[in-house]
């Protein structure tokens, strides 16, 4: 009710903003600047800024934004999760909130799903904002960039931070964050505060890629020779006589009988025998990559390189690598380069990244389902909005088939009985391989057709310019499912609307209402169909051993399925998908909790030594820094000339040479060491004869001796998760366990700093260039 009567408030100026000039329309945002300093009553505020960028919105765009917009609009701006059918215009609903929040709080963002829909956003409605006098950007990544050793340009990040309203994907925003983090000086810091985020398709954003980690790699560790020998090798199993799957197909493990057959094809006494623990990890990998990760499914091979895809949607993850070997176990497996395999120096999920913002807001067209998971996690409630015009689409009941070529043959037919009626044809699939199959069967009918998946992604916004012509058929993977806007010509329109054909159960029912919501937007006509099989990924992920009877005994059968209960089997499939996938985001926010509490602390660390403006302050940080492992040496037992000698070899010179006084230090060997430290400091600081420089080297030590750390806690924190879920079956709860061992691992890396800051600095060696500190670790 209270946004239908500040709605209704809103109506009462539409004749008065209509009638300013447009110089006085645009004056309205320095008027609502001073009623914001004044503090006038929001609610005031709200009702003046809204009617002033709906008339904006007229005169640059044309567009004048519905009740219905202006509604999706206010609920954004009060911190709710709009809900908002596909077509009924998302990108002008976000200039509403938009505008009053930068006037607000400074720098908000708008964040898409990727840079495709973030451009496209910003070249649609950015002049609204550049006309009513707001600064934007564009936050995405050129095009012409994305390009393997581009230069990170921090100015130009600097000028897009430094916008009020800034159009960015969710990728790029992330590692954008990661990379700020890591600056090493205050001069190549640019990201703004993170005040408000509206995040476009938020239910994609925050629960089905909030377990996607984004990684910063950094210098490449010891490559093995493991990879190929190991991907030779698990080509010779058997299925369940050597290796077994797990019932959703997520893990695998090697039998008895394999690892017998390992010892033999490897000559080895033991395999599980720690001398040989490395081979068994790169084995395991080897069989992950074979039998669990499929080519154009989970990733293609595009110029020599493996590149991952998008479960969801099907796009390429640009700049992202599975870890820990296992992207370099599938280039064995694929027979292509095997790249180095790096450290992680940095990382944060989606979930972690989008919990750091003060406000938070999201629109969707399928977020009501979800509802209860947005309140407990991130205690966003969703409004649903009423169409403009009435849904004249027409939604088929599925058809199931046993067989997958039943289903193919049937979804063909189809094809073809609407494409001579020269309907468009919108065909969404659930993997770039499969994707071409239909391709190749659609040429050997001779219907003409584009093709829309990962490896055609640079023609995206053509391809989906010509899908809305009459006759026009396009095979697309989910692609072509969030954000996509297909504008329907006259004709098309009068030959029924475009026709959607779903070609199998999707593991998650928002996935369906996205891909079938392309037809049928703003009242126009339209139809979906879908046909699904037993073959189908999610039924036998989740229902195999449920069906395979009734599998086995029609399997030959062409027609479609009539028994209720095997009917029904396909929604309840994907209703055990959805609730596992929902289970793993819950543990998953359980164990983000911790690596996000540790990781604050490492945050707090490197900013106090960001926040150092002279040597005096540095030197004083690191000698309370090295206390612990002060301590540690003078506590574990008798202290001799020769241990004293070896300790200050280790961390304070290592050009030091025996004297007299070494024997007298042991009667106070604190006071002695910090003689030695300060003598060695000077030493250093000599070296460089420079204030400024010399303290830009030593908060380059201390900062390196922090990032190695926290890169070493995220390679321990990542194996732990692993490690601790197999204690549940020793009645252990894998959450605190998890806890523990975190504990231990981050107590470690804090005792690691405090050496890394003695031997960085006091060991290290540097060099100047372009008036810039370079230094050589010891």
């Amino acid at each position: 009710m209270r946004l239908k009567k500040l709605l209704k408030k809103i109506n009462q100026l539409k004749d008065e903003k209509k009638g300013l000039t447009d110089s006085q329309l645009q004056f309205q945002t320095i008027k609502l600047r001073e009623m914001i300093e004044r503090k006038e009553k929001e609610e005031n505020i709200v009702v003046e800024a809204f009617s002033s960028i709906r008339e904006a919105n007229s005169r640059v765009l044309g567009l004048f934004p519905t009740d219905e917009q202006v509604l999706g609009g206010l609920a954004i701006y009060y911190g709710k999760i709009a809900e908002i059918k596909t077509g009924e215009g998302k990108s002008l609903v976000a200039t509403f909130p938009l505008y009053l929040k930068a006037l607000y709080l400074g720098t908000v963002f708008l964040v898409t799903t990727n840079d495709y829909l973030a451009r496209r956003d910003y070249d649609r409605v950015g002049k609204v904002y550049q006309w009513m006098g707001l600064s934007i950007a564009d936050g995405t990544n050129p095009q012409e960039d994305e390009v393997e050793g581009h230069e990170f340009d921090f100015k130009k990040k600097k000028a897009t931070y430094a916008s009020e309203i800034i159009y960015i994907s969710n990728t790029t925003l992330g590692f954008d964050y990661l990379i700020n983090l890591l600056a090493e000086n205050q001069e190549t810091k640019f990201m703004s505060s993170l005040h408000f985020a509206l995040l476009d398709e938020v239910d994609q954003i925050l629960l089905d890629s909030a377990q996607q980690p984004l990684i910063i790699s950094g210098g490449d560790k010891v490559q093995s020779n493991y990879y190929q020998v190991s991907s030779d090798f698990v080509q010779l199993l058997q299925k369940n006589q050597h290796f077994k799957m797990s019932e959703d197909q997520d893990s695998v493990w090697f039998t008895e009988e394999g690892i017998e057959k390992a010892k033999w094809y490897f000559s080895l006494p033991s395999l599980l025998d720690e001398a040989y623990f490395l081979l068994y990890q790169h084995l395991v990998l080897a069989l992950k990559a074979r039998y669990l990760l499929k080519k154009n499914r989970d990733y293609i091979i595009e110029r020599g390189k493996v590149k991952l895809l998008d479960r969801r949607d099907g796009r390429i993850l640009e700049g992202n690598k599975l870890q820990s070997g296992l992207h370099q176990s599938i280039e064995a497996k694929e027979g292509v380069a095997i790249t180095p395999e790096t450290n992680t120096i940095s990382s944060i999920t989606y979930q972690n990244l989008f919990r750091r913002f003060e406000q938070l807001s999201g629109m969707s067209g399928t977020a009501k389902v979800a509802e209860d998971e947005f309140i407990n996690t991130y205690n966003l409630k969703v409004v649903s909005i009423k169409t403009h015009k009435k849904n004249i689409r027409k939604d088929y009941h599925s058809k199931t088939y046993i067989s997958f070529e039943s289903k193919l043959e049937a979804t063909l037919e189809k094809v073809y009985e609407l494409y001579e009626k020269k309907r468009p044809i919108l065909l969404i699939t659930g993997s770039v391989d499969i994707s071409e199959l239909f391709s190749m069967y659609l040429l050997s009918l001779g219907i003409p057709h584009n093709v829309l998946n990962a490896k055609s992604s640079v023609k995206e916004a053509l391809i989906i310019e010509e899908a809305g012509r009459v006759g026009a058929v396009t095979i697309a993977t989910a692609m072509a499912g969030r954000g996509t806007d297909i504008k329907l010509s006259k004709a098309a329109q009068e030959a029924g609307g475009l026709a959607v054909i779903v070609t199998e159960r999707m593991m998650n029912k928002r996935f369906e209402i996205q891909a079938k919501g392309r037809a049928g937007r703003q009242g126009e006509p339209g139809n979906t169909y879908s046909f699904e099989s037993l073959e189908d990924d999610v039924i036998r992920l989740y229902m195999q051993n449920d069906i395979q009877k009734y599998y086995d005994k029609h399997r030959q059968k062409s027609s479609q399925i009539k028994n209720t209960r095997i009917k029904k089997s396909f929604s309840l499939a994907q209703k055990i998908s959805e609730e596992r996938a929902y289970s793993q985001r819950i543990n998953a926010l359980k164990f983000d909790n911790v690596s996000i509490l540790q990781k604050s602390k490492f945050d707090e660390a490197r900013s106090e030594v960001l926040a150092l403006n002279s040597t005096s302050q540095a030197i004083s940080l690191i000698w309370n820094n090295a206390q612990p492992t002060i301590d540690h040496f003078l506590n574990k037992g008798k202290i001799t000339p020769e241990s004293l000698y070896r300790f200050i070899l280790d961390y304070l010179d290592y050009n030091y040479q025996l004297s007299d006084r070494d024997f007298d230090a042991l009667e106070n060997p604190r006071a002695f060491l910090k003689t030695i430290f300060e003598e060695s400091i000077e030493r250093q600081k000599h070296r460089v004869n420079d204030e400024t420089l010399f303290l830009q080297f030593l908060k380059s030590g201390m900062i390196k001796a922090i990032d190695f750390c926290w890169s070493s806690q995220i390679e321990v924190l990542n194996q732990l998760q692993a490690v601790v879920n197999s204690r549940s079956a020793a009645q252990k709860r894998p959450i605190i366990e998890f806890n523990k061992e975190a504990q231990k691992s981050y107590d470690n890396q804090r005792n690691e700093i405090s050496k890394l800051m003695l031997k960085n600095t006091l060991l290290g060696r540097m060099q100047i260039k372009k008036g810039k500190v370079l230094l050589t670790l010891p």
